[in-house]
C-alpha cells in the first residue's frame, strides 16, 4: 500500500513546528547542565572562597523580594495610563507570576500579562506590547546612561583605563532613545484603517509622550537598579571578591541586556555571560564571577517560586470568578 504524499507533506510543517518548540528547551537544559558541571568541577575552589553569613543570605533574599514590588508598581502605572484599572495588588501578582513564567525558555511573562490584562481589563494586545516596548527602550537608554557615567567617572576622575568596547556598548544603549524621535504621530494619521497598528502606535505614544509617567517609571527603575547592584555586591563578597559600589552599579546596568534574549529560563547563562564577561574585562576571575551570579540566581529563584506560585493561584481565581472583558468591537 502506497503512502499518501499529501499526508507526508502535511506532517512536515507539524514536525518542524514541534522542533521549534523543543529546541529552546534543549538549549536551556544544555546551559543548566553546563553550569552545573562547571560548578561541580570547581567546587573545591569555590568552597575555599565562600563566606556565607546568615545576614548576607537574608539581605540577598530581602533585596530579591523587593523586585516584584517595583515591577508591580511599574505595571500599575503603565496599564492605568492604557485604560486598565489595575489595583496595586494586581500589579504585584501580575509581576510575580510573570517572573515565575519567565523561568520557561519562552517570553512567557509577556504572554501571561497580555492574556490577563485582555481578559480581565479588556486591554488590546497590540497596545500592551507597544507600551511595554516603549518602557523597555526608555529603561535601556537610562541604564546605558548610568553605565556611561560610571565609565566617565573611572576614566576622568580616577584615571583608570577603560576598555573602549564598554563605552561603545553603553553608548549604543543610550542611542536606543533615538527611537522616540520617530514620527509615529504622522504614521498614525495615515493608518486609521489598520486598527491593530493604530492601537500599537497609541500604546507607544501613551508612554513615550507622557513625561510625568516616565519620571515615575524611571524613578522606580532606578531604585530597582540600586537594589540589583546591592544584590551583586553581597553575592560577590560572599565569594571573597572585593567589588566596589561603582562596579556593581555597572554590572546592574548591563544586566538589562538579558531581557533581549528569552530562550534561557530566567536569563540563566545569558546574564552570567553578559555580567561575567564585563567582570572579566574589569579584572575579575570569570569563574568566580559566574559562581557569584549563580549564587544570586539561586536566592532569586526561591523568591520567584514563593511569590510567583501564590500569585498564579490568585490570578487563576480572579479570571475564573470575574466575567471576561475581552469581547467587544475591538476583538482581534
Amino acid at each position: 500500500m502506497q503512502s499518501d504524499p499529501t499526508s507526508d507533506y502535511a506532517r512536515g510543517p507539524r514536525n518542524m513546528k514541534d522542533w521549534r518548540q523543543v529546541v529552546p528547551w534543549i538549549g536551556a537544559a544544555a546551559i543548566v547542565a553546563g553550569l552545573a558541571c562547571y560548578l561541580y568541577i570547581n567546587a573545591d575552589r569555590y568552597i575555599s572562597l565562600l563566606h556565607v553569613s546568615a545576614g548576607g543570605a537574608l539581605a540577598l533574599f530581602i533585596l530579591s523580594a523587593a523586585f516584584p514590588v517595583f515591577n508591580g508598581l511599574i505595571n500599575t502605572y503603565i496599564f492605568r495610563v492604557l485604560g486598565a484599572n489595575l489595583t496595586h495588588r494586581e500589579g504585584f501578582v501580575v509581576a510575580a507570576s510573570s517572573t515565575l513564567v519567565n523561568l520557561l525558555p519562552v517570553p512567557g511573562g509577556v504572554l501571561t500579562r497580555a492574556v490577563y490584562l485582555r481578559h480581565r481589563h479588556g486591554l488590546d494586545y497590540s497596545k500592551y506590547v507597544s507600551a511595554q516596548l516603549a518602557f523597555f527602550v526608555c529603561s535601556l537608554g537610562a541604564y546605558g546612561l548610568v553605565g556611561f557615567i560610571v565609565l566617565l567617572y573611572w576614566a576622568l576622575l580616577r584615571n583608570l583605563t577603560v576598555p573602549p568596547v564598554l563605552f561603545a556598548v553603553f553608548g549604543l544603549m543610550i542611542a536606543s532613545l533615538l527611537m522616540f524621535s520617530l514620527p509615529l504621530e504622522y504614521l498614525a494619521a495615515r493608518t486609521s484603517k489598520l486598527v491593530w497598528l493604530r492601537q500599537a502606535i497609541d500604546g507607544w505614544l501613551m508612554v513615550s509622550k507622557n513625561p510625568a509617567l516616565l519620571i515615575q517609571l524611571l524613578g522606580l527603575d532606578g531604585l530597582a537598579l540600586l537594589f540589583l547592584a546591592a544584590r551583586y555586591w553581597f553575592a560577590f563578597h560572599m565569594l571573597s571578591q572585593d567589588v566596589t559600589p561603582s562596579q556593581v552599579l555597572l554590572f546592574g546596568a548591563s544586566s538589562i541586556l538579558t531581557q533581549l534574549v528569552t530562550f534561557a529560563p530566567g536569563g540563566l547563562g545569558i546574564r552570567e555571560a553578559i555580567v561575567g564577561g564585563l567582570a572579566s574585562l574589569l579584572g575579575f576571575d570569570p569563574a568566580v564571577s559566574v559562581a557569584a551570579l549563580g549564587l544570586d540566581w539561586l536566592v532569586m529563584i526561591v523568591v520567584v517560586l514563593i511569590t510567583g506560585g501564590l500569585s498564579m493561584i490568585y490570578l487563576g481565581r480572579q479570571l475564573s470568578d470575574a466575567p471576561s472583558a475581552s469581547t467587544g468591537p475591538n476583538e482581534l
